[in-house]
């Protein structure tokens, strides 16, 4: 689990970043400090992606408000906690998707309950582990539009940028699958999110964001019952 802290004073983030780490006490835990929104928010544009993230709301622009609505254009789900020295602040957090609000300092039993609360929110979501030039990044199924072979690595397209990692199409359908049952084969070379169909047709399927992928015979009865399925249980 990756969580981010994002405070504009050093005494704060360091003591929050200890406070993590003392709870978690764990290597699968990382704890990443940030001192700007400008600073979180160009993190989010290079790929990175956090499963929680501590927002201080009082800092230089870009202030705790902005950049929580900046990070939610990334990942519309990011559990997003403020921290504040003024309480009357937090109603506005509720307009951004505040998921909870921590008065400064933190310490004690609300901060440990919303690290409990985190680690449940967590454990419920699943994330897709892509390896690309030897950074690792999180990403959330429901972004993963498809995913392409291309000569010795598969390409993963998202709204916001492709990743290109050195596995085999197989590889790649195997740890999509393990974290959603929303992708389908539709080409010996490609994967789709069936989420992002928008059409379908016997050689070919148009996604949301604008790309025709092509169908190919001995996968077009598979994907055919596959979306039925899909639509059936999404209700769209």
């Amino acid at each position: 689990m990756r969580i981010a802290v994002c405070d504009d004073e050093r005494f704060f983030r360091d003591t929050l970043c200890e406070a993590v780490d003392s709870f978690y006490q764990s290597l699968d835990v990382l704890c990443l400090p940030f001192e700007s929104g400008a600073g979180l928010i160009a993190a989010f544009e290079k790929g990175q992606r956090f499963d929680a993230v501590f927002l201080d709301i009082e800092m230089p622009p870009p202030d705790g408000m902005e950049t929580a609505r900046r990070l939610h254009e990334f990942s519309p789900e990011l559990p997003v906690i403020f921290l504040t020295s003024h309480t009357e602040l937090a109603m506005d957090g509720y307009e951004v998707g505040a998921f909870r609000f921590l008065q400064k300092p933190v310490i004690g039993e609300k901060l440990t309950q919303a690290l409990k609360d985190i680690t449940k929110l967590c454990g419920r979501k699943k994330t897709v582990r892509i390896r690309e030039n030897g950074e690792e990044h999180y990403i959330s199924p429901d972004d993963i539009i498809c995913a392409e072979a291309d000569n010795n690595s598969v390409r993963f397209v998202t709204a916001a940028r492709e990743y290109h990692m050195r596995i085999k199409i197989t590889e790649a359908l195997a740890v999509l699958d393990a974290a959603s049952d929303s992708f389908c084969r539709v080409h010996r070379s490609v994967i789709v999110n069936l989420a992002h169909i928008i059409s379908r047709s016997e050689r070919e399927v148009r996604l949301d964001s604008g790309s025709v992928l092509p169908v190919s015979k001995s996968y077009a009865d598979e994907l055919k019952k596959r979306l039925m399925e899909y639509i059936r249980l999404n209700a769209r």
